[in-house]
């Protein structure tokens, strides 16, 4: 089988893993792999099709490759998909979750991190930091689902986790939004900013943190005061492997395929 993929061109290899074949397209995925430097480009345009056209992927006969494309790119760790990938976050109606689904909740913010590149910009004597904006801009834009704009909070404990970000300049902003500076009606990210606080061992925020809880703007049926003090007291973390880079499509993809059938 691999014999007969390594003498396919790029379009008919990309044909491969299009429309839902009834298998994962594991051989088609590896030889992309094995043809990376070529595959980005055409993977690249993939996932602008999406942000610009995302009824192409939600109408019948419903396209799949955008998966397999965004999470090649963020094996690959290609920052030429953070931006599509980004807008495509932001879709109205929250079309994300029709186009993304399970995944999305999984794994969308080391999707984000992995594609993360830490692009600076210096202007007027100041550096700025666009793709860490954007993520930025992704939390405060109300007009997203509380679990989309919480994308947001799991992409920067993952960059920061990952040391990518500055944890200092994180704090600095966590700092601002638990004073209030964060637009939430359900609680939902609030409770996802104090999880963000705790994964970071943000200790020196936990006044700010008590502060949420006591104008009840988090949803303690999720999270509540003792577990924020028995984590910043005892230390521990959750699961490591929440804020790790994607570097493995098939590990990441294998129980996927397998709810999705």
């Amino acid at each position: 089988m691999m014999t007969e993929m390594r003498s396919l061109s790029m379009q008919e290899l990309l044909a491969e893993i299009r429309y839902d074949q009834g298998r994962y397209p594991k051989e088609a995925l590896d030889e992309l792999i094995y043809r990376q430097d070529e595959a980005i480009p055409d993977l690249v345009k993939i996932l602008k099709q999406v942000a610009v056209s995302p009824e192409l992927f939600t109408d019948p006969p419903r396209r799949i490759d955008h998966i397999y494309a965004v999470m090649l790119l963020s094996q690959f760790q290609a920052a030429e998909g953070f931006d599509p990938f980004l807008h495509t976050l932001q879709l109205p109606d929250d079309l994300a979750f029709a186009l993304y689904g399970d995944l999305l909740m999984n794994c969308g913010g080391r999707i984000v991190a992995s594609l993360y590149s830490g692009l600076s910009i210096m202007e007027d004597d100041l550096v700025s930091f666009p793709e860490l904006d954007a993520i930025f801009d992704l939390i405060d834009n109300t007009s997203l689902d509380e679990l989309i704009r919480g994308i947001g909070f799991q992409a920067i404990t993952s960059l920061v986790r990952q040391r990518k970000i500055s944890r200092d300049l994180i704090q600095y902003y966590y700092h601002d939004l638990l004073q209030g500076h964060l637009e939430d009606e359900s609680g939902i990210l609030y409770t996802l900013l104090i999880d963000s606080c705790m994964e970071l061992d943000f200790k020196e925020l936990k006044e700010e943190i008590m502060d949420v809880f006591e104008s009840r703007r988090a949803n303690t049926a999720i999270i509540s005061r003792d577990d924020v003090e028995g984590h910043f007291n005892d230390g521990t973390f959750l699961d490591e492997d929440q804020y790790k880079p994607i570097t493995a499509i098939h590990e990441e993809l294998k129980n996927w395929f397998a709810v999705r059938d």
